[in-house]
């Protein structure tokens, strides 16, 4: 039997996945590869090739039986995949090339990748180490790949380092599984940082979420190698993460380099590219983790002046607007300017009592809009509570009655029951002319609730301000909200046809879009086994600097009228549930190709 190493030069199908993903980073050494080259080389990689596998059908489950066959199926696949990967603990070339053609003619399965910690395969670590080294070398599937990613989890060693950092710019699952490896290196904080620079949106969480664990001792190593700019980079990252590092807490040689970074423009890099670092580290220090760095509250009041210093001088906006005019289309220009206007528009960074911003993150990612409570300057969420960001629409509830009610302020990202929720009991006290709060995590001990007392004058002017702020909002954002408010005020506009509203939304990765969801006949239920849909509606609203309201309620109005007359689903997609569904509903089934 030929290895697949010799082959692979005879046939472009077998050129290990390694190769190929190191190839694309020699392109790219010090930035991000693009995106749609790396998913284009995953996509590829999830095709079997010739090979002895059996195909494996993924259950697609509709009810109790379905869900105990997916089971006995599963539990069959990895009993399989269990029995070859011991069949090839020899070492033998020709036992490890029949477990990487069993595997590389298999379509791709949750079943089918390895997990050492779950389940016993009676292999020494010399035996798994071997297995795992072959599937990484040579193999030309991501199937493959991942399960030597499984496999080298207990028995990694410093010197593979390299190979598993660059296998991990594949992204996704082998980015994730690559950070489970480096649990068991020296020097794991370094490799995380290495891959998160050359990452972004959610995949660059992937790394920053365990580089906000290590150690102190750690970081102060890591430290020790990076410049004042990337330590700029560092604290950039890790902002987007919910929890708050240990290490980055009153840490005073973060809050240094940060300080003297902060009086430097060059070290941002040229203009317009590094107001977007600006405004990032700007926001994080105002309203994320670096508000606890080692600070007093008068350096830190003078770092965020320097940094807005820099957003307010003249050549700032000058190059915005130009890049502009160049490109008026650039979503991440229109963000600037708006983000430098609401700089002069908000004039005091650490107002007194309560204040209420919003912030929205540069376009492109999956972040989009936090809403951020101030008491005396200090972000309330974050320092109380380390589990998730803002609700943001909590915020329109914080009017202060004589009556106690309570606000959720936040969620935990996870799950409300898994790791709790920031709630505040508001009360007005009249007589006192106050307005008090107490605020407990509900996953805390009850006698850890603080509270807060607010004047009532200053209290009601802030929140009736933030009611009707709507300014960060894009053309598409305003739109979705309009068009839910006129939704839900004329519900027969979708009632007549049997439709439920879901959601409207304009996402941050694609601001130019407006997206309306419908449930029908009625809305999701899992439990039921009653057959639904859903259906995505778009449209296209061009972002822009400045929202012209009267086109977007015409563009509301229109919907509205369209939905008087034509059922939303000959005018949608359908985005959610089963071909049963559809079959069961009379429906073609025609979901987008994501």
């Amino acid at each position: 039997m030929t290895r697949s190493g010799g082959r692979s030069a005879l046939n472009s199908d077998l050129v290990p996945l390694h190769q190929r993903i190191r190839a694309l980073h020699l392109l790219y050494p010090d930035e991000p590869i693009p995106d749609d080259a790396v998913t284009a080389l995953r996509e590829d990689a999830s095709e079997p090739r010739p090979g002895a596998g059996v195909p494996v059908e993924d259950q697609n489950s509709n009810g109790r039986s379905d869900i105990k066959a997916a089971t006995r199926s599963s539990r069959d696949n990895r009993a399989a995949l269990h029995d070859m990967v011991r069949a090839s603990a020899s070492g033998n070339p020709d036992d490890l090339e029949l477990l990487s053609e069993w595997l590389r003619g298999l379509q791709p399965h949750w079943s089918l990748k390895v997990d050492p910690a779950e389940h016993d395969l009676g292999l020494d670590p010399d035996e798994m180490r071997t297995i795992a080294l072959h599937l990484l070398r040579n193999g030309v599937t991501g199937l493959e790949v991942e399960n030597g990613l499984g496999l080298m989890a207990p028995v990694v060693q410093d010197e593979d380092v390299e190979m598993l950092r660059e296998i991990a710019l594949l992204q996704g699952d082998f980015g994730y599984r690559v950070t489970v490896a480096l649990r068991g290196v020296a020097n794991s904080a370094a490799t995380l940082y290495w891959l998160a620079s050359r990452s972004l949106g959610g995949d660059q969480r992937t790394y920053t979420d365990p580089l906000g664990s290590v150690s102190g001792e750690a970081i102060d190593a890591l430290l020790d190698t990076l410049s004042a700019a990337e330590v700029v980079a560092l604290l950039r990252m890790t902002s987007l993460r919910p929890h708050t590092p240990q290490w980055l807490k009153r840490n005073q040689r973060i809050a240094a380099i940060l300080a003297a970074a902060s009086a430097d423009a060059e070290l941002f890099g040229e203009l317009p590219d590094s107001l977007v670092a600006v405004v990032q580290l700007r926001d994080d220090l105002l309203y994320g983790h670096s508000a606890f760095l080692g600070f007093t509250p008068d350096q830190r009041a003078a770092v965020t002046g320097n940094l807005r210093a820099m957003l307010l001088a003249p050549d700032a906006m000058a190059t915005v607007q130009a890049a502009m005019e160049a490109d008026p289309a650039d979503s991440t220009l229109i963000w600037l300017f708006r983000r430098i206007t609401q700089c002069r528009r908000e004039s005091d960074d650490f107002p007194p009592g309560l204040a209420i911003r919003y912030s929205t993150t540069v376009p492109g990612g999956y972040e989009g809009v936090h809403a951020h409570l101030l008491a005396d300057g200090v972000p309330l969420v974050k320092r109380m509570f380390d589990s998730g960001f803002p609700d943001n629409f909590a915020m329109k509830g914080l009017r202060a009655e004589p009556e106690l009610h309570a606000v959720r302020l936040a969620t935990a990202e996870c799950d409300a029951d898994c790791c709790g929720v920031l709630l505040a009991d508001i009360r007005r006290d009249s007589k006192a002319g106050r307005v008090e709060w107490k605020v407990e995590h509900t996953h805390r001990n009850k006698e850890l609730a603080e509270r807060f007392s607010f004047d009532a004058g200053a209290y009601d002017a802030e929140v009736a301000r933030a009611d009707a702020d709507y300014s960060w909002e894009w053309p598409a954002l305003r739109a979705a909200r309009l068009l839910k408010d006129r939704l839900r005020a004329e519900p027969e506009l979708l009632s007549r046809w049997d439709c439920h509203f879901y959601w409207s939304n304009s996402w941050n990765r694609d601001r130019s879009t407006m997206r309306l969801t419908v449930s029908y006949p009625e809305p999701p239920d899992f439990k039921s086994g009653r057959p639904w849909l859903q259906f995505a509606y778009s449209a296209e609203i061009p972002d822009a600097a400045e929202v012209d309201d009267a086109a977007i309620n015409s563009l509301v109005d229109g919907i509205a009228d369209l939905f008087r007359t034509t059922d939303p689903k000959s005018v949608s997609r359908i985005c959610g549930g089963t071909q049963a569904s559809a079959e069961a509903l009379g429906i073609p089934w025609n979901p987008p190709d994501w």
